[in-house]
């Protein structure tokens, strides 16, 4: 019994790994789009390309389904602060922030808030305390364009891109692909 037991937990896992890779390591665009669009059903995970694309009714109908089927105030308050963001609607994002549970994403949602706001110097500090460097560089290219430095926020989009993968690495790219050609292109 106990063997037929790890033969099966090893094939879940060996089933699995590919999904977890597509999920957190994966790199290559083409495969990342192909597999987000094979999501439709899936709202946590089509989010990503909706938001990606810019696709706001079906941002508003993901986010819809999400809030409907989490209940937790905690999972709730980071939908809100996504799709408060995706508006630029600061003062939705303010209203959740605190409420995020993951200290990665309520530091990154502080310091978005805070470059909106233009109070630049209080998003770097912000900034700062991210441990992800793609969090920490994708907000600082974003301060950097906003102070009209365009090559450093080049420069630090690249890093971003260099250090994120899996669909993080999407909607960092799509948006990249709009706001700042330049950092996609090699030297």
């Amino acid at each position: 019994m106990y063997i037929v037991s790890i033969a099966i937990f090893i094939a879940i896992v060996c089933m699995m790994l590919p999904y977890l890779y597509m999920l957190f390591k994966e790199t290559n665009m083409v495969r990342l789009e192909k597999f987000l669009i094979r999501q439709r059903n899936n709202p946590s995970l089509y989010l990503f390309y909706a938001i990606a694309n810019k696709q706001d009714e079906v941002v508003e109908s993901q986010i819809n389904r999400l809030l409907a089927k989490y209940k937790d105030p905690n999972k709730q308050a980071l939908y809100k602060a996504i799709y408060g963001a995706y508006l630029k609607n600061m003062t939705a994002v303010k209203n959740d922030v605190s409420l995020i549970q993951s200290i990665q994403f309520r530091i990154y949602y502080e310091a978005y808030v805070h470059i909106e706001e233009g109070n630049l110097e209080l998003a770097r500090d912000t900034a700062a305390k991210l441990s992800k460097t793609y969090m920490k560089s994708a907000l600082l290219s974003e301060i950097e364009l906003r102070t009209g430095n365009r090559q450093e926020a080049i420069d630090l989009a690249r890093l971003a891109l260099q250090k994120v993968s899996g669909l993080q690495r999407y909607i960092v790219y799509k948006n990249y692909e709009r706001e700042l050609p330049e950092a996609l292109l090699k030297d």
